[in-house]
């Protein structure tokens, strides 16, 4: 029996995650030692206090309800814990109760596992599937994704959309003549200025490569112009004070659609795209005027 004991208090002492006891009203009478490690508070000094003390909010009395409205065990459930020095912990709470020999419930008895790893883990990887790593603008797949979101919308109400194609000018000779150092610094800049011009409501993603798409809701090609004019205005400010050994310029593709002439996203791109080439080719011309 001894024996047994002595291996029941060293697994206890030696536990990673923190096991605990309260009465029906929340007072803890039993603490691991794991409880220091995790929250900084001294065991001593938990016994006696609320285990409220521990969890931010009113979490643990929701899930105190919620063990009580179902009578059963209520497994990993997520709260955020505070320390002692108010540091945040991710946690996964399970619980249930503690019954005397009458069958009585008498208190409350749980493990709290800290889950921060795996939750910074969790929030990397849908930072990489969701944002480009360089410029910090969406992806892709997100991009399209809320384009064909608004898409939807315009289907179920009387609204518009318009959306602007932009293809950043020369990066291939900035990245051969200055590096590819000088060609991130030139898309980010170019991000910058847009991001700085376009409303909050507004969504910039990167296609790929030296391409990306600004997307509109609720917007008419008229406003649409007046934001890439700031985005213009600033780009032309910076190849006037020559900070860059660089033209710093894109190419832009405008296309629109509405409710009473809805268009889907492939054809909305490609109008955007053919504009946008246009535009290139037109830019490229007056430049070699320029220079003749």
């Amino acid at each position: 029996m001894e024996k047994s004991k002595n291996k029941y208090q060293k697994i206890f002492a030696n536990l990673p995650d923190i096991y605990f006891e309260t009465d029906m009203d929340g007072t803890i009478v039993t603490i691991s030692p794991s409880a220091y490690k995790n929250t900084g508070y001294d065991i001593d000094t938990l016994i006696g206090e609320n285990i409220n003390l521990l969890f931010k909010g009113n979490k643990y009395s929701m899930l105190f309800s919620l063990l009580l409205s179902s009578g059963q065990a209520v497994s990993n459930y997520e709260i955020e814990l505070t320390s002692k020095d108010k540091k945040i912990h991710h946690t996964l709470v399970s619980v249930n109760f503690l019954f005397d020999e009458n069958g009585t419930k008498i208190g409350v008895f749980g493990l709290i596992k800290d889950i921060c790893d795996r939750k910074q883990l969790v929030d990397e990887l849908y930072k990489f599937a969701t944002y480009d790593e360089m410029t910090g603008v969406y992806n892709r797949r997100v991009g399209i994704e809320f384009l064909n979101q608004e898409l939807k919308k315009i289907k179920r109400g009387n609204t518009f959309l318009s959306i602007c194609f932009i293809d950043i000018n020369d990066l291939k000779i900035v990245n051969d003549n200055f590096g590819h150092e000088a060609g991130d610094n030139l898309i980010n800049i170019i991000v910058h200025d847009i991001k700085k011009a376009m409303r909050e409501s507004d969504i910039l993603c990167r296609l790929g490569g030296d391409e990306f798409l600004l997307i509109f809701p609720d917007c008419k090609l008229d406003k649409v112009k007046i934001i890439w004019k700031r985005v213009q205005k600033s780009l032309k400010k910076r190849n006037k004070d020559k900070l860059n050994p660089y033209q710093i310029s894109a190419s832009y593709g405008f296309a629109e659609t509405n409710s009473k002439n809805p268009l889907s996203c492939e054809e909305l791109l490609n109008i955007a795209d053919k504009r946008m080439y246009s535009n290139k080719r037109r830019t490229k011309k007056n430049l070699l005027k320029t220079d003749f």
